[in-house]
């Protein structure tokens, strides 16, 4: 296969998984095309984003990468939704941080309308809409219809966020059991029809097989996503995957790089893992293919500190303009 034929035309499920066979050469060679994809579909932006674990723990749910569900014990701090005000701070620091979006992140299956968590998120949301803050604004409260999904966008919510995790094939028994992949692909395309943007993508290092991470991938190009999240599975003790070991650097980085591919322009968020597994080749990911991170810190594992992250940020803006 000519790799540089793929900087310009779309490349089919089997040309993919061709691609997970490369190594040595060939792999930097995907890299490096990658990097070229990015740069001519997306320019030399990071984007970035700030999230707030709005609701900790409690979830019904058995996602087995979790600290949150109530199913395994681990030693997460649980409380319920935040107040206004306090989110209103943390929006207002997402500024402060640099950050392009704010999102609203809550444990649980949903939030659904009716309900006083409902009521009050909209009210954060219709108060952060009256500040002069201009960072967007984010949910992602769980499987919502499309009722639901228009009042937040009413509100002021321009993005909503619903990750797959995995491919629809290996949902079930590698990622949960009490509900259903199709819950999470009917949300987005909920979303997509009430005129928002969307943000998903998965877990990388939960024991799926090649034709997972493919499969999830051009699940979520048929969706038309608009961000794709990957996130590098954090063993968390206490939970189903808790012993995995981490996933191998030349994996990750293959991922990254065949994603950038398949997704041409959307934006490619590296999120948890992106310091503790990721380390010493932080960088090589946005080499081949990365072009935005969330910064501030992610639900239940704490980030690296803001000054590092605009460090890293200008290193890499200066990798890719000379």
């Amino acid at each position: 296969m000519n790799l540089r034929e793929l900087i310009d035309r779309e490349i089919t499920r089997e040309e993919a998984l061709e691609l997970t066979k490369l190594k040595g050469s060939k792999l930097m060679e995907l890299m490096a095309v990658a990097n070229e994809v990015r740069e001519k579909y997306c320019g030399n932006t990071i984007h970035t984003c700030t999230i707030s674990n709005a609701k900790s723990g409690q979830c019904e749910e058995d996602c087995k990468f979790c600290a949150q569900s109530a199913h395994y014990k681990t030693s997460l701090t649980t409380y319920d939704l935040k107040g206004e005000q306090v989110l209103l701070d943390e929006y207002n620091r997402a500024e402060e941080l640099g950050s392009s979006k704010f999102g609203v992140v809550t444990s649980g299956r949903s939030i659904k309308k009716g309900s006083k968590e409902f009521e009050n998120i909209k009210k954060f949301i219709e108060r952060a809409k009256e500040t002069d803050n201009k960072v967007s604004l984010c949910c992602s409260i769980g499987l919502l219809n499309e009722e639901e999904l228009a009042e937040l966008k009413e509100a002021g919510v321009t993005r909503f966020h619903s990750n797959l995790q995995t491919s629809v094939e290996s949902y079930n028994e590698i990622v949960a059991t009490t509900h259903n992949i199709e819950g999470r692909i009917a949300t987005i395309k909920a979303a997509k029809n009430v005129g928002m943007a969307v943000c998903s993508g998965g877990i990388i290092g939960m024991g799926e097989s090649w034709e997972d991470r493919i499969s999830m991938a051009f699940t979520l190009k048929d969706l038309d996503v608009d961000g794709v999240p990957v996130n590098i599975l954090n063993p968390i003790p206490g939970t189903p995957h808790g012993e995995r070991e981490h996933l191998a650097m030349d994996e990750i980085l293959k991922t990254i790089a065949i994603y950038r591919i398949i997704f041409k322009d959307k934006v490619i968020k590296i999120g948890a893992g992106r310091e503790g597994i990721l380390k010493d080749f932080m960088g090589s990911a946005f080499m081949c293919g990365a072009n935005g991170m969330l910064v501030g810190g992610y639900l239940t594992v704490k980030g690296r500190s803001e000054a590092e992250d605009f460090a890293f940020m200008e290193n890499v803006r200066r990798m890719w303009e000379n």
